[in-house]
């Protein structure tokens, strides 16, 4: 009987298209392009594709090879070789370089044939073929690799077969399927057919090919059918609270595994500045900075570089702004600026300043301008002052803050009177250590002598020297003397009521210098004017070097209270 053989065209169709070779999945954007790595990759990136690793054909009948290689280089050579034959063999391949060669066979038995190829990188990679040379039954050819598809997507399954005579019948089958999926193979008689899985999972499906003698062969091709992940997002739109923190998380499953998430927000309001964090994880979290909608993007990637989005829409609802204040310092009766700030999600259209504490005997002035972000205050005497800056936004809404003014008496030695009734006029007296008694200058600080620049008690203008620095004549003070660098020595502190009387009057003693608090404070005692005034000694003030010392003038528990008389004889 005569040999039948297959057509070389057709045979060489079949070993091009590696019978059935991986068919990549085209299913949604694959971020990575869906490639999965060929395993003939070295770990440079060059790499080789022989096409199926088992061919066939008979004695005397000639087999084409083809191989191909790719590289980020270009590549500099490429050739086939001969590693093994059946023992008595003598042939040989041609040509030895170049993608294609060709092998006739000249005994029965395994050829094994190897591509190798060489990128300008240096890299080396290289593939085998066994090509069997047979005699008898037919060899039913299915895709070597899993192919893989989408769900209801049609595949193109390139089976085939080979007989020494002739392969006269196909026929597929449907073998295996995932549970509850049905699958549909068409044609069934033919060796290239397609078929299309209505579900994930895998499918088997059996080729069986029948030669002119009624011999036959059966393969199986193995096809796995995926889908994109399923993603679910939560109900939206989400009713965040602007400048807090919103968790916002989704779901996602696949058929395989899904190996990479990412949160993008698409979209925000203008002149926002909010960013998600993680990015890469099921949950994400974001604190909305301004009113208005936020859309967030959910997407999985499965293992086969498949992917599924979801969104959600995050609405930032209005939140009362944030006053932000800043405590200054700064020295008694010295203007200094108070600035304040806010945080909200609209715009500030108010701003408000007020005072609203201050050191007993203080009559500080409100702060100006009391409806700017920026402020100024002075204050009168040495401690600690709060003002308060209230904000509203154009919601409606409002916050406050206080900001702290810190008035440091920093001088070596000061001294602070005021007093509580209104058209009075009390006077602060500092006497000096050589002074023996009062009103008598330049020994004695005081309104005659001392307002601005003070008695030359050593050099003019320097710090050992005293000053008044305000002469209050209609009640309340207060009247502060100042020696910023005192010598040492013991100073007298005295208080004269010059007109009226005073309910309350108190003193503050601050030595050493760089505190807000006074280092002793002495009344508060009535005094009145009467026929010849009174006069209170107050204190001694002893200052050796850095050290202060303290003394109470009174005199049996009650204050040292005399008149204008004896304060201009005696100290």
């Amino acid at each position: 009987m005569m040999k039948r053989f297959v057509p070389l065209s057709l045979m060489t169709l079949m070993l091009a298209a590696g019978c059935g070779g991986r068919t990549p999945l085209k299913v949604g954007p694959a971020s990575d392009g869906g490639v999965i790595p060929d395993a003939n990759a070295d770990a440079g990136g060059l790499s080789v594709d022989c096409g199926r690793s088992a061919q066939y054909t008979t004695t005397n009948l000639p087999i084409t090879l083809t191989g191909t290689a790719d590289s980020s280089d270009e590549i500099v050579s490429m050739g086939w070789s001969l590693i093994s034959s059946p023992s008595g063999s003598l042939v040989g391949i041609a040509p030895t370089t170049g993608p294609v060669t060709t092998l006739t066979p000249d005994q029965l038995g395994v050829y094994r044939v190897r591509f190798s190829a060489q990128d300008a990188g240096g890299r080396m990679a290289s593939c085998d073929v066994n090509v069997s040379a047979i005699v008898g039954p037919p060899v039913a050819l299915c895709p070597e690799d899993e192919l893989v598809t989408g769900v209801n997507e049609p595949l193109t399954v390139m089976g085939d077969g080979f007989d020494d005579n002739a392969v006269v019948a196909y026929r597929w089958a449907v073998a295996t399927t995932p549970p509850r999926t049905r699958a549909r193979v068409m044609p069934l008689n033919t060796a290239i057919t397609t078929f299309i899985g209505d579900g994930p999972g895998i499918y088997e499906l059996t080729l069986t090919v029948t030669d002119d003698e009624g011999a036959m062969d059966s393969c199986v091709a193995r096809i796995r059918v995926t889908q994109p992940p399923e993603v679910t997002c939560p109900d939206s739109p989400i009713r965040a609270p602007t400048r807090q923190p919103v968790s916002v998380r989704a779901e996602a499953t696949d058929d395989t595994e899904v190996v990479r998430v990412r949160w993008e927000m698409t979209s925000r309001p203008a002149e926002s500045a909010a960013e998600l964090s993680p990015r890469n994880r099921r949950t994400t979290g974001f604190t909305p900075d301004k009113q208005g909608r936020y859309n967030l993007e959910f997407t999985a990637t499965d293992s086969d570089g498949l992917t599924a989005s979801c969104t959600v829409e995050v609405i930032g609802t209005p939140t009362a702004p944030d006053a932000i204040c800043t405590d200054v310092e700064t020295s008694p009766l010295t203007e200094v600026e108070v600035p304040g700030g806010a945080v909200d999600d609209g715009t500030i259209v108010r701003w408000r300043w007020r005072l609203i504490r201050q050191p007993a005997g203080a009559a500080s002035g409100p702060p100006r301008p009391g409806s700017a972000q920026t402020t100024r205050f002075t204050p009168q005497i040495a401690g600690d002052y709060s003002l308060e800056l209230t904000v509203t936004d154009d919601d409606g809404m409002s916050d406050s803050c206080v900001a702290n003014v810190a008035a440091i008496a920093s001088e070596g030695l000061r001294i602070e009177m005021f007093w509580d009734t209104n058209n009075s006029d009390m006077d602060t007296h500092l006497l000096h250590p050589d002074g023996m008694r009062w009103f008598t200058s330049p020994w004695d600080c005081y309104f005659s002598n001392c307002v601005g620049g003070g008695p030359n008690w050593y050099s003019p203008g320097t710090d050992d020297n005293a000053s008044l620095d305000i002469d209050n004549t209609s009640g309340f003070g207060p009247e502060n003397i100042n020696i910023p660098v005192p010598h040492d020595g013991t100073y007298r502190i005295g208080i004269h009521a010059w007109r009226s009387f005073a309910n309350r009057v108190t003193v503050n003693i601050y030595c050493g210098g760089a505190t807000t608090t006074p280092t002793q404070t002495f009344g508060p005692i009535s005094m009145r004017n009467g026929t010849n005034r009174e006069f209170w000694r107050v204190a001694d003030v002893t200052i050796n070097g850095p050290r202060c010392t303290i003394a109470d003038l009174a005199r049996g528990g009650r204050p040292n209270l005399s008149n204008r008389s004896s304060a201009d004889r005696t100290r």
